[in-house]
């Protein structure tokens, strides 16, 4: 691969996101066992002459982040990179992944420092760090659209608002320091007992043993008052018997 096809990899969305007023729209929706990641980058008609090139670019976020940190690096990239279609004045890239994969995505790495999709017992948790990195790298970036379109029920998430089974996140420069994405899914209708638990999961394990004994300790101590009870009344009636004698 050339110099050439490198610094595009390299600068493709420091390109696109420096020109002005630049929207982007991130969509993730989660269907089974696949979760399909799309970006869209909002140009104009001046813009749209830098669109209409030929972009490859990692999905992985380790890839991605060894190119740009060495731009001269011999490093090759395989067929791991997101599709891309110009529709208009919009770029959109797409690729489908796995929940692991999903934790090593470029596109979302380029927006929080952590960002974590984990299925644990019956339960699936997204969740991200505060603050939204995007808008610091790109200055003439105006708004970030987040929408997660889901196949399973919600329990808790800290969208703006729904839509259906959309939840959305509209992120400005106004809110950007502050904005997670959180979001915890009913997965009991697919659990995988073979999906390797993580140190967070080990924790959450860790501690609901903690719980359990503590259940055991409470029905021990009310055992024993119970038992304490029943000798204390005993005696007092022995004593009270006596007494009538």
């Amino acid at each position: 691969m050339g110099d050439k096809m490198k610094k595009r990899i390299i600068y493709l969305l420091i390109i696109i996101l420096l020109l002005t007023g630049c929207t982007c729209e991130y969509n993730l929706v989660i269907n089974g066992d696949t979760y399909s990641e799309e970006v869209i980058l909002n140009g104009n008609n001046e813009e749209s002459s830098l669109f209409n090139q030929k972009w490859q670019i990692p999905v992985d976020k380790d890839i991605y982040n060894s190119l740009s940190g060495d731009p001269s690096s011999n490093i090759d990239i395989d067929d791991n990179i997101y599709n891309y279609k110009l529709s208009g004045n919009k770029l959109l890239f797409n690729y489908d992944f796995s929940i692991h994969e999903l934790n090593n995505s470029t596109a979302i790495s380029n927006c929080y420092k952590t960002a974590t999709v984990n299925a644990y017992q019956d339960r699936i948790i997204l969740s991200t760090a505060s603050e939204v990195t995007c808008f610091d790298k790109y200055p003439n970036l105006d708004e970030l659209v987040i929408n997660i379109t889901v196949d399973r029920p919600v329990i808790s998430h800290n969208a703006d608002y729904k839509n259906g089974n959309i939840y959305t996140w509209n992120i400005t420069r106004d809110n950007f320091s502050d904005k997670s994405i959180n979001m915890i899914l009913d997965n009991s209708d697919n659990i995988d007992n073979n999906t390797p638990l993580d140190d967070n999961n080990q924790d959450n394990i860790d501690t609901d043993n903690k719980e359990d004994y503590t259940l055991y300790i409470f029905c021990g101590i009310l055992l024993l008052v119970l038992l304490l009870g029943y000798f204390i009344i005993n005696k007092i009636k022995n004593r009270e018997d006596n007494m009538d004698d």
